[in-house]
């Protein structure tokens, strides 16, 4: 029996011997995917705060020209093949952002940020001839728009106000051109203009007519890159491989079927997880950590379109404040003006008072609004925004600071200004920080100011094609925010939208909800908020009402995400918005030097924290997709006082 185990071993083994085992003609290795000098590679990681110093009209790009030789990475492998075999090879490297990313097991995963070279080459590179063993040095970059879709196509926001220098010389070019000038000089008479104003339209209009070719460009700063981790792939394969697979797998701007695009790391990484004979994929043990820092002092913009105010002044325009060219084409942030709802006007005592001074208590309050009460004697009142742009806003270069200001007033005035700013650089998800010292709400004697402070996220463009949200997949889609909050709109409700806002407010009232949005409608949580120093901080997402979530529903709801426990609350089932809060102690985040407020913002959910330092911060708010649609359009940063 021995006999015949061992025979049979000794014909298996001969069997094998036979059909000789296939070996790959050729192998990739050593791939480094960043080895500029200058970037220092701690632990296979290499950090880098972005330069946005040309991220406002140009987007974010990584590195920029400042930051390496040609505003590139360098990166380096080797490959060696047999000597016998003749087949040509080809290559590409491709990156993604791993920290906001869809697993690429998942449906979504075409919305991750990955790409390949960074320019409008969209191809495989052919390795030049070699005979045993060759070195590939090449470079690229991560930039905005890395698909190059037309989607991000669109006028450029270049010309939206003239370059003074390329402006004072077109000036004087005219001047010097004899017939133009004489005709400038007939025209200012005709139309009935100084010549001084004749000259700037014409060469403002000359000027945009120069660059009129160009005005539809490839916006890139419209899909900056994501802040975060990225990763990096080296593909290697064969000419015969390479002509099979499919183009939209090759060229990522290319859409495959059912018009998605195939992430490279999906279809890479899934279909060829071990190496193949005519195709390597070699994943990199090394990352690139990014992140992004606005320059606070950097000016303040003033978009001429949003200060639409009849008594619109420039008095208060400055060097660090305005709307000259350098501060349109380099400040990070420019005044913002709410929207006022004037149907809803605000119904005040009429008396100017310090409402901070100790003196000033509860029972004090009472009284006057018990009089004003009993006497009509309140003041109805428009909110409003500054008539006088850069008064009530202040960038300064030295501290790396803007200050903002809510005006008082004097006696006899009665008047309630709102005050804030906005970014001008878009991201899409993120860990979004803010050290930020607002005023005290409420004074000793737990009176509340009247001031909402906030800090948020708002859409970058509201009414765009290019920044829309992903679809709502549910029978109620999104409903505009402007619909009003009423069982009608549900039926205005769209597949899309490009509205999207996740909110930090801090205020003084009660930290719980009315007792009809409980279960049953009694025995809800109560608080005496005239009777403590807490204040409350809202955390709101607004989903526009999309029914897509599984937990979708209105009232207040007690959800367990990622193991905490969490009440939301949506008023009614067309309400556009879902808010958590938590009290906090007013001591704790308005009477310290400064305060750390974070929204990370995920794919799939959003976190809240705040903190008196970036080390000591905790989760006060959680929403995720199953109670809320995150939104995954991008979005500036906004500071108000309201």
């Amino acid at each position: 029996m021995k006999n015949k185990i061992k025979s049979l071993l000794f014909s298996l083994i001969l069997s094998l011997l036979a059909f000789p085992i296939l070996s790959q003609n050729f192998k990739a290795k050593e791939f480094l995917p960043i080895i500029n000098e200058n970037f220092i590679n701690r632990n296979n990681a290499i950090e880098i705060e972005t330069d946005l110093s040309d991220a406002v009209l140009n987007g974010v790009e990584i590195p920029s020209t400042n930051q390496s030789k040609n505003g590139c990475f360098a990166f380096k492998f080797k490959v060696t093949k047999k000597s016998a075999t003749k087949e040509r090879l080809y290559y590409r490297l491709y990156y993604q952002n791993r920290s906001y990313k869809f697993n690429e097991t998942s449906a979504l995963c075409d919305e991750n940020f990955y790409s390949s070279w960074g320019n409008d080459i969209d191809s495989f590179k052919l390795l030049p001839e070699f005979l045993n063993e060759i070195t590939i040095i090449d470079s690229f970059r991560i930039n905005g728009n890395p698909r190059n879709e037309l989607l991000y196509y669109g006028k450029s926001n270049k010309l939206d106000i003239i370059n003074d220098i390329e402006l004072k010389n077109t000036i004087a070019y005219i001047k010097e051109n004899k017939s133009w000038y004489d005709q400038i000089k007939a025209k200012a008479q005709k139309e009935g203009r100084t010549e001084i104003e004749q000259l700037r339209l014409d060469a403002e209009w000359s000027i945009r007519e120069k660059y009129k070719p160009d005005s539809l460009i490839n916006n890139r700063s419209w899909r900056n890159p994501r802040m975060g981790e990225y990763e990096f792939i080296l593909v290697v394969v064969t000419e015969s491989l390479l002509n099979k697979i499919p183009t939209a797998a090759k060229k990522i701007s290319v859409k495959g079927e059912k018009e998605k695009f195939i992430n490279p790391f999906q279809y890479y990484t899934a279909k060829y997880k071990t190496d193949s004979l005519n195709l390597i994929v070699l994943k990199s043990k090394i990352i690139l950590k990014t992140k992004s820092k606005f320059n606070l002092g950097s000016g303040i913009f003033i978009d001429r379109k949003l200060a639409n105010t009849p008594q619109n002044k420039t008095n208060n325009y400055n060097r660090s404040c305005g709307e000259s060219y350098r501060l349109f084409s380099q400040a990070h942030f420019k005044q913002y003006f709410h929207y006022i709802n004037t149907s809803y006007p605000l119904k005040n005592i009429k008396s100017v008072l310090d409402v901070m001074d100790t003196s000033f208590n509860q029972s004090a309050y009472n009284d006057l609004n018990t009089q004003s009460k009993k006497n009509n004697l309140y003041v109805e009142t428009i909110v409003s925004n500054s008539d006088c742009p850069c008064k009530t806003v202040q960038s300064d270069s030295l501290n790396n600071s803007i200050t903002i200001i809510n005006p008082g007033n004097d006696t006899g005035e009665y008047k309630k200004e709102q005050v804030g700013i906005m970014g001008r650089i878009g991201f899409t998800y993120g860990k979004w920080r803010a050290k930020i010292k607002f005023p005290e709400l409420i004074n000793k004697n737990y009176v509340w100011n009247g001031i909402t402070a906030a800090f948020w996220l708002l859409s970058e463009e509201t009414k765009s094609k290019w920044n829309a949200r992903r679809e709502c997949n549910a029978t109620i889609g999104y409903i505009p925010k402007y619909e009003p909050d009423i069982e009608a709109s549900l039926k205005k409700a769209n597949k899309t939208d490009s509205y999207s806002e996740i909110d930090f407010e801090i205020l003084k009232e009660s930290q719980f909800w009315p007792m009809t949005s409980y279960p049953g409608k009694i025995n809800g949580p109560k608080d005496a908020p005239a009777k403590n120093n807490d204040i409350t901080i809202t955390c709101t997402n607004w989903d526009l009402a999309c029914h897509e979530p599984k937990y979708f529903g209105s009232g207040a709801q007690k959800n367990i995400i990622d193991g905490k426990e969490v009440t939301t609350h949506r008023w009614n089932p067309w309400y556009k918005a879902l808010t958590t809060k938590v009290s906090a102690n007013h001591q704790d985040v308005f009477e310290s030097e400064f305060y750390y407020f974070e929204i990370e913002w995920l794919p799939t959910k959003i976190i809240w924290r705040i903190g008196p330092a970036k080390d000591k911060m905790r989760i006060i708010c959680i929403m995720d997709n199953t109670v809320s649609a995150i939104p995954n359009n991008q979005m500036i940063a906004m500071v108000t006082q309201e």
